[in-house]
C-alpha cells in the first residue's frame, strides 16, 4: 500500500523517497483532501445532488493508503522493530496498525481522523510526538 501512495504523491508533484522529509509533503496532502472532504456549502450542495460525495470505504481507502505510508516511515525512523498486524484492540473487531511487544501505533487511524477533523490532528505533530517519546 506504501507503494500507492509513492505514486499517487506525483499526482500532487510530490517525489516521495521514506525520507523524514515526506512527512511535510504527506501533510500537505492531507490538508488538501480534508479540505476537500469539508468543500463550502455550494460544493457540498452539488455533490449531495450528484452522489458524488466519497463514500465511508472510499476514505478508509485513502486512509490505508496514506497512512501506510507513514507507517513505514514510522517503522523506519522511530522504531524498526515495529511489524504490521491486523488484530483485535478495542473490540470492534481487527484494525490493522504497527506493534512491538506492547507498543502499538495506528497510523491508518491518524491519517482518516486527519482528513475528517482537519488541521487539529496533523500528522506532523504526531510524528514528532511517536519519535520523541518512542
Amino acid at each position: 500500500m506504501s507503494e500507492q501512495a509513492v505514486e499517487y504523491a506525483k499526482t500532487f508533484g510530490k517525489s516521495f523517497t521514506y525520507s523524514e522529509d515526506d512527512i511535510k509533503d504527506l501533510e500537505e496532502i492531507l490538508d488538501f483532501y480534508s479540505k476537500d472532504l469539508k468543500g463550502n456549502l455550494l460544493k457540498n450542495l452539488l455533490r449531495k445532488m450528484t452522489k458524488t460525495m466519497p463514500t465511508e470505504n472510499q476514505i478508509y481507502s485513502m486512509s490505508l493508503i496514506w497512512g501506510s505510508y507513514l507507517g513505514q516511515l514510522l517503522k523506519k525512523y522511530v522504531n524498526p522493530k515495529l511489524c504490521w498486524v491486523e488484530e483485535e484492540v478495542f473490540g470492534d473487531g481487527k484494525i490493522i496498525h504497527l506493534k512491538d511487544e506492547e507498543v502499538r501505533f495506528f497510523p491508518i487511524d491518524k491519517v482518516y481522523k486527519r482528513i475528517m477533523n482537519g488541521s487539529e490532528d496533523n500528522i506532523i505533530s504526531f510524528y514528532e510526538v511517536l519519535k520523541r517519546d518512542f
